[in-house]
C-alpha cells in the first residue's frame, strides 16, 4: 500500500474582500488500495476536479494555515476517487445533497450542568444570479441536556441531531449527508470508515460523512459558517437558559445518559428560543 500525498499552496488575493490575514494551505489527501506501481491522475479542466484512475480510500480535501505550535485545519471535507476538488463549496455540491452543522456548549445553570446541541441544516436550492451553487438555510433547532453524563457530548449530540432529522423527515434513506462538526479530529477517518464507533457502541449511520470545519477560524468558507451558525445557535439557548428567558428545564425525563431533555426550537434571526 502507498500513501499518495498531493500539495497545493494557494495565497488569497489582497483585492478580494473578507482576506484571511494568514495564508492558506490547501492539500488533497488519499490512500491507495492495495500495491501498485504507477498512479493514474485526471484533471477535469472545467471544474479543476481531479480523478483517480485506482481504487483509494479515506479521500479528503484540507484547508489549514501554518502557526507556532502547527498546522491550523479550517476544514477536512471527505470526497471520493472520482471527484476530489481544492474547491470547498464545489466539493459539498457533488459529493453530499444535505449539510448540517452540529455544536455542543456546556454550562452550569442553577447548580446543573446544561449542554445544548444546536443544530442548522442546509438543503440545495436553486442558485440566485451570479451564483453557480447555493445551500438554504432549511431546519434550526436544539438539543438540551441536564448533567449529560459522558465525557463525549459532542458526539451525543451529533447522534441525537441525526436521529431528530431522521423523524422529522428532513433526511431520507438515499440523501448523502455531510455532517459538519468541530471535534474529535483525529478520530474522524475511522468515524467515517466505520472502523470506530461514534459513541458508545454506535457507529455513524450509513450515508453520513463527518466534515471538520473550525468554529473560530476560516469565516470565509460556507463549512465553517455553518458550524459557526450552530455554535451561536447553542450559546444563544444557553444564554436564554441562564437568564430565565426559557423555563428551567423540569427533568422529568431521565434516562441512563441524562437527567433531563429537551427540544428547543430556534428562530436564528429574531433571536426566539422556544422550548418543546
Amino acid at each position: 500500500m502507498k500513501w499518495l500525498f498531493l500539495f497545493m499552496e494557494r495565497a488569497l488575493s489582497k483585492k478580494r474582500k473578507n482576506q484571511p490575514t494568514k495564508k492558506r494551505i490547501e492539500h488533497l489527501y488519499g490512500t491507495t488500495v492495495g500495491n501498485i506501481d504507477s498512479l493514474i491522475i485526471r484533471v477535469n479542466p472545467a471544474t479543476g476536479s481531479v480523478e483517480f484512475g485506482h481504487p483509494m480510500s479515506n479521500v479528503y480535501s484540507e484547508m489549514s494555515y501554518e502557526r507556532a505550535k502547527g498546522p491550523k485545519v479550517l476544514t477536512r471535507i471527505p470526497q471520493t476517487a472520482r471527484s476530489v476538488s481544492f474547491e470547498a463549496e464545489f466539493a459539498l455540491e457533488t459529493h453530499y445533497d444535505l449539510v448540517f452543522g452540529v455544536d455542543t456548549n456546556t454550562r452550569t445553570v442553577n447548580g446543573r450542568n446544561v449542554s445544548v446541541t444546536g443544530v442548522i441544516s442546509y438543503k440545495k436550492a436553486t442558485p440566485p444570479p451570479g451564483k453557480d451553487i447555493f445551500w438554504k438555510p432549511d431546519v434550526a433547532f436544539a438539543w438540551e441536556f441536564i448533567d449529560l453524563r459522558t465525557d463525549q457530548k459532542e458526539n451525543f449530540g451529533w447522534l441525537s441531531a441525526f436521529e431528530e432529522l431522521i423523524r422529522r423527515g428532513v433526511i431520507r434513506d438515499n440523501h448523502r449527508v455531510g455532517l459538519i462538526v468541530d471535534s474529535d479530529l483525529g478520530n474522524i477517518p475511522a468515524y467515517n470508515a466505520r472502523t470506530k464507533p461514534v459513541f458508545a457502541d454506535t457507529s455513524l449511520p450509513q450515508g453520513v460523512q463527518l466534515i471538520y470545519a473550525s468554529a473560530d477560524a476560516g469565516s470565509e468558507n460556507f463549512a465553517n459558517r455553518v458550524l459557526q451558525a450552530a455554535d451561536k445557535a447553542s450559546n444563544q439557548v444557553l444564554d436564554m437558559i441562564a437568564h430565565g428567558e426559557v423555563k428551567f428545564n423540569e427533568c422529568d425525563k431521565p434516562s441512563e445518559w441524562y437527567e433531563g431533555r429537551r427540544i428547543v426550537y430556534i428562530d436564528v434571526e429574531e433571536g426566539e428560543a422556544i422550548p418543546y
